[in-house]
């Protein structure tokens, strides 16, 4: 069990990331030039959802990380602006939400250095947190984050705790995520994906508060992840409010923010410490 500060039992971390019209430019190129209904879908999430979630976190005194595209940021800077002045740290997430698989190298450290600059300009510090679009890492990744000063990554799902992830310029702080616990795998509706069903919230309740549930009996970080442009809409607000009551209802929690955990696990002796799977299977494929 992890030896949280305070004696706490279980970190909770909210995370928003605030994609905005980012990622449709990239992803669909050809549909951002001709249509607008998605690209005013997303924007839902810079102009209206990130106020209520602000709302919602200082109602509760809750602290949350936000994650935001350079590329929205700039189109943005309102919402970089509250963040900040609010106390929530920010963390990168590409520049225009680029799927890191799409990326060169060279290309993809680019997009880095260019978000650490104007995040930089916009909040008054780099952030030294991220979490990669559409949580994909390439080979390199890591060790291009601590060659340019990113302390923690928060986008692999094999612990439930954080741990230091090995790399050639040194470890990086990794604090694990998983799809269940993401908004928009169970509410994310468009006209890509319309025969995706809409989950009952309910449902996504019960599989959230369930999942907290077994992070409190282990002594694990919870991080939900979470979009303005999602989970800003009122049924869903009301989902994630009742389940914020729901947490409070249990002892000893930690509710924190990712660079808190951070700086948390940078202070910890007895971390552990991982590789990545190698490239090849260990003593080839065939039996």
């Amino acid at each position: 069990m992890a030896n949280w500060p305070d004696g706490r039992r279980v970190a909770v971390c909210l995370s928003w990331d605030v994609d905005g019209e980012s990622a449709q430019y990239v992803r669909f190129p050809d549909r951002a030039r001709r249509q607008l209904s998605e690209l005013h879908q997303r924007l839902y999430g810079p102009q209206v959802g990130v106020w209520k979630v602000l709302d919602l976190l200082d109602r509760y005194g809750l602290p949350a990380t936000f994650y935001i595209p350079a590329y929205t940021a700039r189109m943005h800077p309102e919402v970089v602006r509250a963040v900040v002045r609010a106390g929530h740290p920010l963390g990168l997430h590409g520049y225009m939400h680029e799927t890191l698989d799409t990326l060169t190298p060279e290309e993809e450290e680019r997009v880095l250095v260019r978000s650490q600059e104007v995040l930089g300009d916009l909040a008054g510090y780099r952030p030294t947190l991220y979490r990669s679009p559409s949580w994909e890492l390439n080979r390199h990744t890591p060790e291009l984050l601590v060659r340019h000063g990113v302390r923690s990554d928060s986008s692999l799902m094999d612990d439930e705790r954080p741990y230091l992830l090995e790399t050639p310029a040194g470890p990086l702080v990794e604090i694990p995520i998983q799809w269940l616990l993401d908004d928009a795998e169970h509410w994310n509706h468009t006209r890509a994906n319309r025969d995706k069903a809409i989950a009952d919230p309910d449902a996504v309740f019960r599989l959230w508060a369930g999942e907290f549930e077994g992070y409190h009996q282990a002594g694990g970080c919870y991080v939900l992840t979470l979009h303005p442009f999602i989970s800003g809409r009122w049924v869903y607000m009301q989902t994630l409010e009742r389940l914020v009551r729901h947490i409070l209802g249990f002892p000893g929690v930690w509710w924190t923010t990712l660079e808190e955990v951070t700086a948390w696990a940078e202070r910890q002796s007895d971390l552990p410490r991982r590789a990545s799977p190698p490239p090849e299977p260990v003593g080839g494929i065939r039996p």
